[in-house]
C-alpha cells in the first residue's frame, strides 16, 4: 500500500511537470500538412482524455478549446471517474464531464483513457478496468446521445518507462478493443503510428525522460491518423 502512495505521487509529479529532458525530442514543427488543415474533418473532433491528451493543448494542431482536460492535467480511471471534473470550454469552469457534454453535444468524441491510474492499478484485474471505463461511456452515451464516440488505443510508452510496462499498456488496449466491439464504436489503434519495431514508443515521439510524454511530431502523427479513419468515423 505504502508503495502505491509513493507511485501515485510520483507518477502525477511527472505528469503535472513534464520533464524535458531524456528522450531526444523531435522537431517542435508540427508538419504542414495537418497545420494547414489536412482536412476539415479534424476540426470537428473533440478531445477527453488524461495527461497524453492534456498535452495537445501544448502541442498539437488543434482548438485548445476540443481538448477536454482536468484542471491538473490527469483524469484517474476510477471509482470516481463519472465525478471527475474538467474545465468546460464554454465558461471556463470545472464541471462534470456529462454535464459538460449534455450542454456541448460534441459530434465526435474522441476518448483516451487508462494511462492516468488505470493501466498500473488494474493491471491484474482487467474487470475492474473495464468497469470504470464503461462507466464513463455510459454516462456520455445517457448525456448527449447524439455524439459519436471513438475509443482510441491508450498510447505506447517509451521503453525506459518502469512502473508502466509495455505489456500493461497491451493488456489494457485489447480490453478497450473489446468495448468497442461490444458497443459498437469505432476503436482507433494509434500503437501502429507511435511504436518502433519492439512495440516501445518512438524516440523521436518521446517527450520526456518518464516514456509516458508526446511531442508535437507525434500528435501530428496522430491527427493524421485519424484523419484516414474519417470514412470509418463518419460510416
Amino acid at each position: 500500500m505504502r508503495f502505491n502512495r509513493i507511485f501515485l505521487f510520483l507518477l502525477t509529479f511527472s505528469l503535472i511537470l513534464f520533464p524535458l529532458s531524456g528522450c531526444k525530442k523531435a522537431a517542435a514543427a508540427v508538419s504542414e500538412e495537418t497545420e494547414t488543415g489536412e482536412n476539415d474533418f479534424i476540426d470537428k473532433l473533440t478531445f477527453l482524455g488524461d495527461s497524453t491528451t492534456a498535452h495537445m493543448q501544448l502541442r498539437a494542431a488543434v482548438d485548445p478549446s476540443r481538448v477536454w482536460a482536468a484542471k491538473n492535467r490527469y483524469l484517474n480511471l476510477d471509482s470516481r471517474i463519472t465525478y471527475a471534473k474538467i474545465i468546460a470550454p464554454d465558461t471556463g469552469k470545472e464541471e462534470l464531464i456529462a454535464d459538460v457534454a449534455a450542454r456541448l453535444k460534441p459530434r465526435y468524441l474522441v476518448i483516451t483513457l487508462g494511462i492516468d491510474y488505470g493501466v498500473y492499478y488494474y493491471r491484474d484485474k482487467p474487470d475492474t478496468f473495464r468497469h470504470y471505463y464503461e462507466k464513463l461511456l455510459s454516462s456520455l452515451q445517457t448525456a448527449s446521445p447524439e455524439t459519436v464516440l471513438i475509443l482510441q488505443s491508450i498510447f505506447p510508452v517509451g521503453q525506459n518507462c518502469h512502473a508502466i510496462t509495455k505489456e500493461m499498456v497491451q493488456n489494457a488496449n485489447r480490453i478497450i478493443r473489446k468495448i468497442a466491439d461490444a458497443r459498437g464504436l469505432l476503436y482507433v489503434d494509434q500503437t501502429p503510428v507511435l511504436a518502433n519495431e519492439a512495440g516501445y514508443l518512438r524516440e523521436e515521439f518521446c517527450y520526456s525522460e518518464d516514456g509516458l510524454h508526446l511531442t508535437a511530431a507525434a500528435y501530428s502523427a496522430i491527427l493524421s491518423h485519424l484523419s484516414k479513419s474519417e470514412n470509418e468515423i463518419r460510416g
